[in-house]
């Protein structure tokens, strides 16, 4: 099915998307709403667990403001060219595309309908071939782009909401939570990162009064930011960060060992 685009014409991407996505069995998308909750951290952990898990796994960095993945997994090689599409490089078994392969470091400044039409040629011209679960990090905030990739995955998609236990982190992720039942798109669970584990969890509060599952806190954990946010897959998988988002993973109902 397509849609129109901006300026009245019939979007062909819709079809191509559709197309793509039809090769995935389930969609993750890691979103919350508010930057700097450490979504791109549980993004890109939790695509490197599911392919170690054997799952056939792809990461979609569609963070436009701060797109991390690639420094996070020490990702440099470009995507090939080919008739089917862009073809993301690959790091550890897990297939990785992001717009910073694109502009290298260098800022993007896009105007809300600009960002919607990135992430609508990302999402697009990236060919992943068959996977088992695509992890998708989505752009901060709840504007067009959000609601963009909720329309286009909700046929296989589930959304992990990550907060933290701050006031603000909570009020936006609250309104994720809104957006989301609205769509009728799935939420597999509501996790606490970077949690202190002081005082009561204002996020399980907030998981009871959306009826959402509350998958438990990740302990803030400072090796995570060790080696000026370059970290490969190793080391990330090693860290007690990996081992506690594990747990929610599988508790999610997620295929992971």
């Amino acid at each position: 099915m397509s849609s129109m685009s901006r300026d009245g014409c019939i979007d062909y991407r819709d079809a191509l998307i559709m197309k793509r996505l039809s090769e995935i069995s389930r969609v993750l998308l890691v979103t919350g709403g508010k930057g700097g909750v450490g979504k791109s951290t549980v993004a890109s952990t939790a695509a490197l667990i599911l392919s170690q898990s054997s799952n056939r796994t792809g990461l979609l960095d569609l963070d436009l403001n701060g797109p991390s993945a690639c420094l996070l997994l020490g990702v440099d090689e470009s995507p090939v060219e080919t008739e089917e599409g862009l073809i993301p490089p690959s790091v550890g078994g897990l297939k990785v595309m992001s717009v910073d392969l694109f502009a290298r470091g260098r800022p993007l400044p896009l105007t809300g309908g600009a960002k919607e039409e990135v992430v609508k040629e990302m999402m697009a011209l990236t060919s992943f071939g068959r996977l088992d679960y695509l992890v998708v990090d989505t752009p901060p905030g709840t504007g067009d782009e959000l609601l963009t990739i909720t329309r286009l995955t909700k046929q296989v998609g589930g959304a992990l909401v990550v907060t933290t236990s701050s006031p603000l982190s909570i009020s936006v992720a609250r309104r994720v939570i809104e957006i989301l039942g609205s769509m009728n798109y799935r939420i597999v669970g509501l996790v606490e990162n970077m949690s202190t584990g002081a005082g009561d969890s204002p996020s399980r509060h907030l998981a009871a009064e959306t009826d959402v599952e509350f998958l438990g806190a990740i302990p803030f954990d400072a090796e995570i930011m060790t080696g000026g946010g370059k970290t490969g897959p190793e080391k990330l998988l090693a860290t007690a960060f990996a081992r506690s988002l594990r747990e929610k993973l599988r508790k999610a109902g997620l295929k992971v060992f």
